[in-house]
């Protein structure tokens, strides 16, 4: 079902293409030569060759590899005629700088270089199809790694850098930046400013949200840490990696720069708190005069309000069942927790390292431009 969807979702990609005539940066042609020079003569090895009966990718050209990993434990290859090769090595190649190739055996004195069509559906999670021409299109990205150049019945692999980079790059930045919005990706990178759109389907799938509440209208603070928006967010439902099941977030309303703790256990709030607040006056010789918040009970332990208390800090706090009044930091919340999600989709990571991607998340939010 997947490989359908995907034969589909490309079906209806490039159609949109031929409809707006953008199909010429692919090229599809095709060779007549009588001779087979570029497969059984030539020593550069240069072409691909997509193999559908091959099991592993081989190539004979050394040139390919940056290192070369040896091992008793490769695997011999039975060449068509029915002989056997030993592989002498097996290494990742790059055949530009967006894509690379995994598990590629190095083969002296092979004549071609083989690409498995089993292992590059699997590694690169792509689809090969055959139509009328050629494309290796892989889905999550939307992109091309290259099309089709036939020459007596063999399909080469044409990896145009021209094709894949250009195709590849918003989505690429996109991603790297961790999922921002398309304005203000073309604000970071002026080179996309004549983009039209960006779909993404990890900002889809990663943003979706209820409708809105309405914001009152509060008085922003004037000067640093004057007032702290503060919430915790969990349980997670899968524990992280090192066994975090929540976050703390600090946020301050003049700057809107946040601050976030991993939390195993709701109870480390006060301790997390403290250290929070010495990290203020330290570094930058202020303190907090308002905290805002819920009302979880974390907030109004006996212990927090005595401390808070012993500061001179005000508390102030939302109405019961009411989040959407601490809306400032549930925002916040809402934003780290769409990006975490979103890096998560795009790359295949699993659950459990949610905790290292909302970190990255709070970091690359925090170097961003804000509309307050």
């Amino acid at each position: 079902m997947a490989s359908f969807a995907a034969f589909n979702e490309f079906l209806k990609w490039y159609e949109d293409r031929l409809n707006s005539g953008s199909t010429a940066s692919v090229e599809h042609t095709t060779h007549t030569s009588t001779s087979f020079v570029g497969i059984t003569h030539s020593n550069s090895l240069g072409h691909w060759v997509l193999d559908s009966g091959a099991i592993d990718h081989i190539t004979g050209n050394k040139s390919f590899f940056s290192f070369i990993s040896t091992s008793s434990y490769l695997p011999s290859i039975t060449m068509a005629n029915g002989s056997k090769v030993s592989s002498h090595g097996v290494d990742t190649i790059h055949l530009f700088p967006s894509l690379s190739i995994d598990n590629v055996l190095y083969v002296p004195g092979s004549p071609f270089n083989l690409f498995s069509i089993s292992h590059l559906t699997h590694s690169l999670d792509c689809v090969v199809l055959l139509l009328n021409i050629l494309f290796v299109y892989r889905t999550r990205v939307r992109q091309i790694i290259g099309n089709r150049c036939e020459s007596h019945g063999l399909y080469y692999l044409r990896t145009s850098v021209h094709v894949c980079m250009v195709m590849d790059s918003p989505s690429l930045l996109h991603g790297q930046l961790g999922h921002p919005s398309f304005a203000k990706l073309q604000q970071l990178v002026p080179s996309l400013s004549k983009l039209s759109n960006l779909a993404c389907e990890s900002c889809n799938l990663g943003k979706q949200s209820r409708n809105s509440f309405p914001i009152s209208i509060s008085q922003r603070a004037s000067s640093l840490f004057a007032l702290n928006h503060s919430d915790i967010w969990g349980p997670s439902r899968v524990k992280s990696n090192l066994g975090f099941q929540y976050f703390v977030t600090f946020i301050d309303d003049f700057l809107r720069c946040t601050w976030l703790f991993l939390m195993k256990n709701c109870s480390d709030l006060f301790s997390i708190f403290q250290t929070f607040l010495n990290e203020i006056k330290n570094q930058f010789g202020v303190s907090i005069r308002i905290l805002r918040s819920d009302n979880a009970r974390e907030y109004l332990s006996h212990s927090f309000n005595t401390f808070m208390k012993s500061h001179g800090i005000f508390h102030q706090t939302s109405c019961a069942h009411t989040p959407q009044q601490n809306w400032v930091v549930e925002r916040k919340n809402k934003h780290l927790v769409e990006t975490t999600r979103a890096l998560l989709i795009h790359d295949g990571v699993p659950q459990r390292f949610w905790g290292d991607a909302i970190l990255s998340a709070c970091y690359l939010i925090n170097h961003m431009s804000s509309s307050v």
